[in-house]
């Protein structure tokens, strides 16, 4: 990414977020530049590996049945 036109700014260091959303095409971020220069940046899906999981699962015992 290339700085900011009006002060200079770069643009890969974000000064401010104002809000982040999640759409079908991927994240869109509302953004200040350090001047107040206001930006929307998208940043699209793209398939990966899955390299952590969230949860409990394997880590309590499983519960008696009939439970």
């Amino acid at each position: 990414m290339e700085d900011c036109p009006h002060c200079g700014w770069p643009r890969s260091e974000v000064y401010e977020v104002l809000s982040r959303h999640l759409t079908s095409e991927g994240v869109v971020s509302y953004t200040r530049c350090a001047c107040g220069e206001l930006e929307v940046r998208v940043q699209p899906f793209a398939p990966g590996a899955v390299v952590g999981t969230a949860g409990t699962a394997g880590t309590a015992d499983p519960p008696e049945p009939g439970r």
